[in-house]
């Protein structure tokens, strides 16, 4: 079935697979199915929207709303959103339920909404069990880390998001089980390497992609047990190491020079590992995965991104270890999940937001561990189950139900969430959708400081000083754990800001998008984010292999 999306008016389609999923996730009452009917938007779209409700990376400082100390926070000081310290709104001085209020039928449900979320207060950040890492966010057991995103049970790691168990690393996304890396990205089991993307098992590797189980290889591509190779040309130990030493002398040349030669090179047409029947990017260890980017243990899901762990989900950002969940965005360990925000260790639960260990409840905020609650007001379960429906038929004749929140109810500016990242707006385009947009009121500073090229030769001074990116013309600093990383790797020392570099980290990636298209070698029909009108030579997985193997 072909649909137009009512945003941008694109056709997209709805397979009967696609509505048996959504069969499945409808809710029940009485014997009595309120089926969540098919998507009005596209798949870009409802991405847009939920994304529109996550800002990860934007940090500030506030005070508290109850006990007035200043806290790290994700809610901007302009904010209207009533903000509490963490450990202030998991104590028992804060109780959700003291802020239930009757549903209304005069109204539509997102606006009582709206007026929930605005009174309920919200947590300040997620940073459980911290260890001297205070600016974190959606963040578990890291230790002596800075600006991780995302990220658990990290050690002295830094400027990453969605890093896992990674040591005195910096500058990376999506890695696990990494140890003095830089600017690594979709990799894994990785030891001293810098500039790497897909890399698995490598060690003292510089500027490479697709490496499997190489050391001390410089500029390479697609290789797998290699050790000094440059440009994917072998060498013995002593003449790799005298080649090597000018381009690492000047390795932002290097990285030019590498990135050109790059472009030459035939790509694969997904990055995928043990991936069976799935479409998208990044995707590993899955079955039945479509349309699904930077994922890992997936079955029977289909438009998915930076998840792992999950069984029969559809349209999910940043979730792990869940089933059946529908329309949502930063959840976990949930079951028979639909339309909700920042809800955890849930079941049965529906359009709720900064909700925990909680289950059959529907339109809450803030809830710990509650059941049979509508818009945060207690109910039995048998009056749960009675008016539960009715506000379903309300929301189906006011064109709500199986709608994520709409984005002008976002706790956020469209520039401090994620969504300005994956689908970049102007402050004019988002004002005209009635959204709002934070405007940045850091003055770009003025210095002379001139920063060395490499940390042996900076002053001692360096991280006391205000410096400028030269890319965006924003301020930042190095401060000194930063410092001692560059001096123990003798990786060059960064002239642009952690975001620029980031921005740039994210555009080494294709973007969430598909395309049909043939291999550049045997003619076979491939399904890849190689948009066609791009000047990448791209090979079936077939070809691929017999290139670089």
């Amino acid at each position: 079935m072909e649909k137009a999306c009512k945003n941008c008016n694109h056709q997209f389609e709805i397979t009967d697979e696609d509505l048996a999923f959504y069969d499945r996730v409808s809710s029940l009452f009485s014997d009595k199915k309120y089926n969540i009917p098919s998507p009005t938007l596209c798949p870009d779209c409802r991405q847009q929207r939920r994304l529109s409700f996550r800002n990860e990376r934007n940090l500030y400082r506030r005070k508290s709303d109850l006990g007035g100390k200043e806290v790290v926070t994700m809610y901007s000081p302009e904010s209207k959103y009533l903000v509490y310290d963490q450990n202030e709104w998991w104590g028992e001085s804060f109780d959700p339920l003291k802020y239930g209020k009757d549903f209304s039928f005069d109204k539509p449900f997102f606006e009582q909404f709206q007026e929930l979320m605005m009174a309920v207060p919200r947590i300040s950040l997620i940073n459980k069990e911290p260890e001297n890492s205070e600016y974190c966010n959606f963040a578990f057991r890291n230790k002596d880390s800075y600006l991780l995103f995302t990220a658990g049970e990290n050690d002295g790691c830094s400027y990453s998001n969605r890093i896992l168990k990674s040591r005195d690393t910096l500058d990376s996304s999506n890695i696990t089980n990494c140890e003095l890396c830089y600017s690594a990205v979709d990799s894994e089991n990785s030891y001293n390497c810098a500039f790497v993307k897909n890399c698995s098992n490598c060690s003292d590797c510089i500027l490479g992609q697709n490496l499997r189980g190489c050391k001390n290889c410089f500029a390479s591509f697609g290789l797998a047990n290699k050790q000094y190779c440059i440009g994917n040309i072998q060498y013995e130990k002593e003449e790799y190491e005298r080649r090597v030493k000018p381009f690492l002398e000047n390795l932002p040349k290097s990285k030019e020079d590498y990135f050109k030669w790059l472009n030459k090179i035939p790509r694969r047409y997904m990055e995928a590992t043990n991936a069976e029947n799935c479409t998208g990017d990044n995707i590993y260890n899955s079955k039945n995965a479509k349309e699904c980017y930077e994922v890992k243990e997936l079955q029977d899901c289909k438009f998915v991104s930076n998840a792992t762990s999950l069984k029969d989900c559809y349209d999910i950002n940043n979730d792990d270890n869940s089933e059946l969940v529908y329309e949502c965005i930063g959840s976990e360990k949930n079951y028979m999940h639909t339309f909700n925000d920042i809800c955890w260790f849930n079941s049965e639960i529906s359009y709720c937001s900064l909700c925990f260990n909680s289950k059959n409840c529907f339109g809450c905020v803030g809830l710990k561990k509650n059941q049979y609650c509508i818009l945060n007001k207690q109910y039995t379960k048998e009056q749960y189950e009675e008016l539960v429906p009715k506000i379903i038929e309300h929301m189906i004749k006011n064109m709500e139900w199986g709608e994520f929140f709409p984005m002008n109810i976002s706790p956020f500016s469209y520039n401090e969430s994620m969504a300005q990242d994956y689908f970049p707006l102007s402050k004019e385009n988002v004002t005209s959708m009635g959204l709002k947009w934070r405007e940045d009121k850091e003055e770009t500073p003025k210095t002379g400081y001139k920063l060395p090229d490499f940390a042996k030769d900076a002053k001692d001074d360096i991280c006391k000083q205000i410096l400028v990116c030269e890319a965006s013309g924003k301020a930042y600093k190095i401060v000194p754990s930063e410092l001692n990383f560059y001096k123990k790797t003798n990786l060059p020392l960064p002239k642009k800001c952690p975001n620029q570099r980031h921005k740039e980290r994210m555009a080494l990636r294709n973007p969430r998008k598909l395309y049909d298209r043939k291999c550049d070698k045997c003619g076979t029909e491939i399904t890849t984010t190689y948009n066609p009108k791009q000047t990448e030579t791209v090979y079936c997985e077939k070809c691929y292999l017999d290139t670089v193997s």
